[in-house]
């Protein structure tokens, strides 16, 4: 088991943000965490990054404890490969793109310790897994979102980490990009079956069949867990949502509508 949470919850300024959530992540399992805007997605990312503390319950990170011997957020944070939007602007439009990858073997912005030769083949290979290995020496700047993106997540992979978090991977793609993208990361989950996957998404239509566990968040609660056929049904949604909602699944692919409601004369 990577992660055991177990009843924890994380107050700020008197306002409980996380409230008795329980999740276990194992080895392998390619999850999504999907919530609505002020579920507290950003909070509980940073609680599994070792970024902020729980107030309360019980937590084990890659078999380590806080406050117990051999724990420390570096430690934490290095079985951890972490891809979010706020990532991306970090780097100068300038910076190669292959340096960008080589990076993340240090965890730094920026390249300025002394690089082997075996470090530039791990980063080359980590482009051509993201299938970017013919923009490996253009300006980072002149990427697209997507190609950015891809760019992040070879990053990330540089550490060797066991679970590898994609903050809405696809937040501002087009349709062609955000298909790419996921296609690739398709790729990227049957090259590593081994590496646990966390996407997290505000869309359903993000969802591949690789994605097969899914956890519900919901004012700071989880609302739900489980097989992701069982999470993302209509009944589900529907509660989750509080409106009537339909989920319909189509080439293995999820999307969601808002169930047509005829107003009876009397309610206009």
């Amino acid at each position: 088991m990577l992660i055991d949470l177990n009843g924890i919850s994380r107050r700020k300024q008197g306002k409980e943000i996380i409230k008795n959530v329980s999740w276990k992540i194992n080895k392998g399992e390619k999850w999504m965490l999907y919530g609505l805007n002020g579920a507290g997605k950003t909070t509980l990312l940073n609680i599994l990054n070792a970024y902020e503390p729980i107030t309360e319950g019980d937590i084990t990170l890659f078999n380590m404890k806080p406050g117990k011997m051999g724990y420390s957020a570096d430690a934490v944070r290095d079985n951890i490969g972490f891809v979010s939007n706020s990532l991306m602007d970090r780097f100068q439009d300038g910076e190669i793109v292959l340096d960008v990858v080589i990076s993340g073997i240090f965890k730094s912005i920026g390249v300025y310790q002394s690089v082997s030769p075996e470090h530039i083949e791990r980063a080359k290979q980590s482009l051509s897994n993201m299938g970017m290995s013919s923009f490996e020496q253009q300006y980072y700047g002149y990427l697209s979102t997507g190609e950015r993106q891809k760019v992040l997540i070879a990053r990330a992979l540089m550490g060797n980490p066991q679970l590898l978090i994609l903050d809405e991977p696809a937040s501002g793609l087009d349709f062609i990009a955000r298909e790419d993208l996921l296609i690739s990361l398709d790729k990227l989950y049957n090259q590593n079956s081994e590496l646990a996957v966390i996407y997290v998404t505000h869309f359903v239509e993000e969802i591949t069949e690789s994605i097969q566990k899914g956890f519900l968040l919901k004012q700071g609660r989880r609302f739900m867990q489980g097989d992701i056929q069982n999470v993302l049904s209509s009944e589900t949604l529907s509660e989750y949502f509080n409106r009537n909602v339909i989920i319909n699944k189509q080439n293995n692919r999820y999307s969601l509508f808002l169930k047509e409601h005829n107003i009876a004369e009397n309610e206009i």
